[in-house]
Parts: C-alpha cells; sequence; structure tokens
C-alpha cells in the first residue's frame, strides 16, 4: 500500500520486469487504483449533517470519518478517535460476550494465553479464573453489530475487515505489547487502558536513536484507536485512579496482507497459471519441475540448434504468453472477486453461527446475568466473604473446592439456599460473576432455576 512502500515507488512484478511488460499502475490495498482515504458515503458528510435518520452502527461510521481523520489513516498515523464505537456497547455486553465464546469454544474459535504463553484449561470459564486472556477470532460472525460495522467500513475503504475479541481479567495484564502485522481498529468495549504506539525496537542497531511514541493516549469505553501495520502497542501504567475491572476490546483487521499488492498478485497469476487458456506446451512446462533429470527430457523436446539454450528459450516463451494475459484491469477484477467472496463467506459464516444458536437446545445450561440461580437441591454449602475455600457438601461427601478470595462473596450469598438472580450476587467482575456460577453448575453445586 501507499503509506508503507513510498508514492514514488512503483510497483513492478518480478514477471512484468523480466518479460518487457509494461508496469501496472500503482494499486492501492483499500480500493485498487484510486487512494485509501475513508470517504464518506453519498449523503454524509464529514462535518455533521442531520444523524436522525441514521442507525447506531452508520453513526458509528461517520465518526471514523471526521475532518482529516481519512488522511490520517491512508498516511498510516495512528489516531484516537473518541466515542467513535459507543454504538456497541449495548450490543455487546458480558451477557452476549459470554454466549459468544460459549459458542465459540465449540467451533475452535477461542484460544487463550496468560502472560503471552497459550494457557487453556477444560473450559474458558476456568481459564478465565485463573487470569488467562480470551480470544475469540472471527468474533463479526457472533454479534450482528459487530458484523455491520466490519460491512460497513468494507464497504467504505477496505475491502473486508474481520475483528477478534479480547476479554482479559484484571490480574491478566502484562502480557508482551501487540505489534501490529495488519493495520488495526482497536475498539475499547469496557474498562480503560492507556496506551502507546511506537515503533519496535528490534533490528535497530544499538547506537541509533531511540523511538518516540507517535500516540500515547487514554482510552475508555466506546473509544477507537487506528493502529497502522508495524507499530507495536503497549499499555502503560494508569494516570490516577486504576480500573481494576476487566478489560474487553475488539481488534478490528483493516488491511491484511492478504490484501496487499504482492499477495495479489501472486493469487492472480496463480489463477491464471491454473485456470488460463494457455497453449499445451506451455501449459505442460508450468506443470513441470525442472531436475536433473527432466532438465534433459525437456530440451528433448526442443528442436533448438544451441542445445544450452533449449530451456531458457522455453521459459522465455512460457513467461511472454503468460505476461499476454495480464492486465491491471484484470488484476482489479480478480481482487474484486476475491473480496466479495470473503464477505460471502463472512456473512453465510454469521449466519449458521444464528441458525445453529436458535437449534441449540444445550443453552438453558448456559448462565447469564439475569438467570437464577440457587444451590443444588441435597447439596449444602458453606462460605464466608474473604475466605479461599468453599465447602459443598451432599450426604457423606464434602468438596473442598479452592476459590479466589473475589469469587467468595457470590458463593456467601448464595448459601441460604434461596435463588438469586446472578447479577445481583456481589462480585467485581462481571464476568467473574458468570464464569463462577457456570463451573458450579458444571460441577453440580448450583442449579438454574
Amino acid at each position: 500500500t501507499s503509506h508503507r512502500r513510498g508514492r514514488d515507488q512503483p510497483l513492478i512484478s518480478p514477471l512484468a520486469a523480466s518479460s518487457g511488460m509494461a508496469p501496472l499502475p500503482e494499486v492501492s490495498a483499500a480500493g485498487f487504483g484510486e487512494e485509501a482515504t475513508l470517504s464518506p458515503s453519498p449523503g454524509d458528510t464529514a462535518g455533521g449533517g442531520d444523524d436522525s435518520t441514521l442507525s447506531v452502527v452508520e453513526r458509528m461510521a461517520k465518526a471514523l470519518l471526521p475532518g482529516s481523520t481519512g488522511d490520517q489513516i491512508a498516511n498510516g498515523r495512528p489516531v484516537h478517535l473518541p466515542g467513535a464505537a459507543a454504538g456497541l456497547l449495548v450490543a455487546m455486553d458480558f451477557d452476549a460476550v459470554a454466549g459468544a465464546l460459549a459458542r465459540g469454544t465449540d467451533m475452535g474459535a477461542i484460544s487463550a494465553n496468560r502472560k503471552g504463553e497459550p494457557y487453556m484449561r477444560d473450559n474458558i470459564y476456568l481459564a478465565y479464573t485463573d487470569q488467562a486472556t480470551l480470544s475469540l477470532s472471527g468474533a463479526e460472525r457472533f454479534f450482528p453489530a459487530l458484523l455491520e460495522v466490519c460491512e460497513v467500513l468494507g464497504q467504505r475503504s477496505f475491502d473486508y475487515v474481520t475483528a477478534r475479541l479480547l476479554l482479559e481479567p484484571p490480574g491478566g495484564r502484562g502480557g508482551p505489547p501487540l505489534l501490529a502485522d495488519a493495520d488495526l481498529l482497536a475498539v475499547q468495549l469496557r474498562g480503560t487502558r492507556r496506551l502507546s504506539l511506537i515503533r519496535p525496537l528490534h533490528n535497530l542497531p544499538v547506537t541509533a536513536p531511540r523511538p518516540q511514541p507517535q500516540l500515547v493516549a487514554t482510552v475508555q469505553a466506546g473509544d477507537a484507536v487506528f493502529v497502522p501495520a508495524g507499530l507495536e502497542c503497549r499499555v502503560l501504567p494508569p494516570e490516577g485512579a486504576t480500573d481494576d475491572g476487566p478489560q474487553l476490546y475488539a481488534l478490528l483487521t483493516l488491511r491484511s496482507k492478504e490484501q496487499d499488492m504482492e499477495a495479489s498478485l501472486a493469487k492472480y497469476l496463480n489463477d491464471l497459471v491454473r485456470d488460463a487458456a494457455l497453449s499445451k506446451d506451455v501449459d505442460n512446462l508450468f506443470r513441470s519441475s525442472v531436475t536433473r533429470r527432466t532438465w534433459k527430457e525437456l530440451d528433448a523436446q526442443c528442436e533448438a540448434a544451441d542445445a544450452s539454450a533449449k530451456l531458457p528459450m522455453r521459459l522465455a516463451g512460457a513467461a511472454e504468453e503468460l505476461a499476454s494475459r495480464v492486465s491491471a484491469a484484470g488484476l482489479r477484477e480478480h481482487y474484486a472477486r476475491r473480496m466479495a467472496k470473503l464477505r460471502q463467506e463472512q456473512r453465510e459464516g454469521a449466519e449458521k453461527v444464528a441458525a445453529d444458536l436458535l437449534a441449540d437446545v444445550s443453552q438453558k445450561e448456559v448462565v447469564s446475568s439475569s438467570s437464577m440461580i440457587r444451590v443444588s437441591g441435597g447439596v449444602q454449602c458453606r462460605c464466608r466473604g474473604g475466605e479461599t475455600v468453599a465447602l459443598f457438601k451432599r450426604g457423606s461427601e464434602t468438596l473442598n473446592l479452592p476459590i479466589a478470595e473475589s469469587a467468595s462473596y457470590l458463593i456467601a450469598d448464595l448459601c441460604d439456599g434461596t435463588p438469586h438472580r446472578v447479577g445481583s450476587l456481589r462480585c467485581a467482575d462481571p464476568f467473574e460473576r458468570i464464569s463462577v456460577c457456570q463451573i458450579l453448575v458444571f460441577k453440580g453445586c448450583l442449579e438454574l432455576c
């Protein structure tokens, strides 16, 4: 893309350079042939206008386009966008997140890590209570509002946008900084973080000046930050009052390596070699491997007088025939078809998740903040706030369960044996509250009612 390569550097493929083919015009990842700017859709203006008829997601997309923001993003400069994602907060509460993570586990879309190392327990709830960060890939499949945001941003400038959701427990911070390998939009959904975007130190000479932060911002729920590829995103100690709650944020991949010029040209040429109507001789050559044995076989098929030039002549002719089928218009058309297919698969994936949710009868065992819960019949529970062990007894069997002190208060609330709404139980972390209740339901200590 233009901001990585420089606007004066031409994009010329190796094939074009070797075959005499005219160089292709510069093609940006976002638009192919147009500048990669975030331009409003018809009827929108960056400076304002009547928002009364716009949806929540449309208002969010419009908030990403104020003033010169589009130019800053196109030129690869980090941008802090306060309040740009406020419309997502209602649609992505902890109940929705818990349900999405549970379904993502069944689909293999969940990973967990603690202090930078993979860490997965029997279920996501145990991993979270052990202070592991949970990650949901393809998160737009599980949240219609997030899917709409990805589609709107894709229609505006970025062609194909995907999302990854991360849930970080209060004690799970301190992992390695995030090194962006693609242009990202970090959307803060819960909690507050102080971020620093800086060039990484690796590969820098010892005597080189230390890079300075390009952006330092305190990001609150509803804010978004554009993180250009190649920058390192570090979490700094907070200023003033600390945020002891969980951190929930989404990383939207705006421009991945699959969308850059090199990858797109490679896929275009690969499909040309496979599908184009090439001559039989050229097709056979492209399907052959050049070894000591096949070199002689290929030479034997050529009637050129100069034995040393037989294979080079065939290669040059094959390259010329392939180059004659390559064009900038063909590349753009191939790219557009590829992005359209990815968007279609993305929407079909979301529709499948929604259909599976309607057909899944096991959802009745999933705990949410509105669930009513109590100690299971025939079970006695003893726990006091501040303790680190909860005792559950059924007949002659006793379970001494180690717990975090933060979970002791909600278990103490349940010791009276009466039904309680999960959201009313005492626990500062709403997802820990859901996790502890879900774990105890799995163990048969609690039951939904």
